[in-house]
């Protein structure tokens, strides 16, 4: 593992922590001033020199949120400087697993390792990780050729990643057999949203969240039940013994279309679990914000994952029956009551309309399943 060099720290320590502090008040304020780019492009000089690579220039790509996102010019072509934003310790699973994937020949940008060997940088609280630079083009998936692709992309990323383990060490995350945790944490959130919300009786996202919550969070339970009543406890035993990776935040913004390939960026929340949770991750949210069903949205993007790798019939319940819970509103509940956002009484009876819609159709299939 990488060790701090032992000069940068005692002569630049104080003035790391200074420019760290100047990191966080960009990530509060996107609209960063000159100063704040300044002390940004310092930061990069500072933590390149950790490699082995002949810079002709640095370039801030992303330096909002948690994530700084550099573009190194070197001799030998684009390279990518990233601070990791996870704790360091589910950071260095996914750095491993990132690893781990590319030297296996999966579409993951490689790591390029520091003068010492290591896969990273640490300077102060953070990981730093350089990785080879991926020129492509996004996605749209509201093209069909388009979400074909990404889908045979998320299910190469699922095949390829079974037989990680982490080094001697590194903790192990997992969400196997958490799912029945997930739900009951949901619903107490839900029952803990009502409480605020009937402090606010004048609010009319809040009036309506009250009137309804009760009928999605019994909906929610009774879901638990179903699920722990299907193939997902064998499945999970199944899977256990050899996993695979789950991406987590799969999707449009992180991966890229080059030379016919689909490349799989961003593995920072990666994870052990069910291959069919990053499925859901990608076919409710598509669906959700119309508040509309839409069986052609879930039969495209099934056909392209399953061109790669088959779903069971078992399986296929299993992710349906975990596509019956209210994700949806879940989510734009909390954007009110948990990250405290301006959210429109609209967009909250969008979302019920959705889930009540979801139920019938999702039984539908599960029916025709046999």
């Amino acid at each position: 593992m990488a060790t701090r060099n032992s000069e940068f720290e005692e002569n630049n320590e104080r003035e790391w922590v200074e420019e760290a502090e100047e990191v966080e008040e960009t990530e509060e304020n996107p609209d960063m001033t000159p100063e704040m780019l300044e002390s940004l492009q310092r930061l990069a000089e500072k933590l390149i020199v950790h490699w082995d690579v002949n810079v002709q220039g640095i370039e801030l790509i992303q330096g909002g949120q948690m994530a700084l996102v550099w573009k190194v010019m070197t001799d030998d072509g684009p390279r990518c400087l990233k601070r990791m934003n996870r704790p360091e310790k589910k950071s260095l699973f996914s750095i491993n697993a990132q690893n781990y994937l590319a030297k296996k020949g999966a579409r993951v940008p490689g790591i390029i390792p520091t003068k010492q060997g290591s896969l990273y940088a640490k300077q102060g609280p953070f990981l730093f990780v350089l990785y080879d630079w991926i020129e492509g083009r996004t996605f749209d998936i509201t093209l069909p050729e388009d979400m074909e692709w990404i889908m045979k992309g998320l299910a190469n990323y699922h095949l390829d990643s079974v037989g990680y383990v982490p080094p001697s060490g590194i903790p192990i995350f997992t969400k196997l057999g958490r799912w029945p945790n997930h739900y009951v944490k949901r619903c107490q959130q839900m029952r803990s949203w009502k409480m605020l919300a009937e402090k606010t009786p004048e609010d009319p996202f809040s009036k309506l969240y009250v009137q309804e919550i009760d009928y999605f969070i019994d909906f929610g339970e009774e879901t638990l039940l179903k699920l722990q009543d299907s193939h997902y406890p064998d499945w999970v035993a199944k899977c256990k013994a050899r996993p695979n990776l789950c991406h987590q935040d799969y999707g449009t913004g992180n991966t890229l279309l080059a030379n016919d390939e689909v490349w799989v960026i961003d593995l920072d929340t990666t994870t052990f679990d069910l291959p069919i949770r990053d499925l859901r991750k990608m076919i409710i949210p598509s669906m959700g914000d119309t508040g509309v069903w839409n069986d052609d949205v879930i039969n495209h993007m099934l056909k392209g994952y399953e061109s790669v790798n088959p779903l069971s019939v078992d399986q296929k319940k299993v992710m349906l029956t975990d596509m019956l819970f209210p994700y949806e509103l879940h989510e734009i509940t909390r954007e009110k009551y948990g990250k405290k956002n301006e959210v429109l009484e609209d967009e909250l009876a969008i979302a019920m309309q959705f889930e009540r819609a979801k139920v019938t159709e999702i039984n539908r299939i599960i029916s025709d399943l046999g």
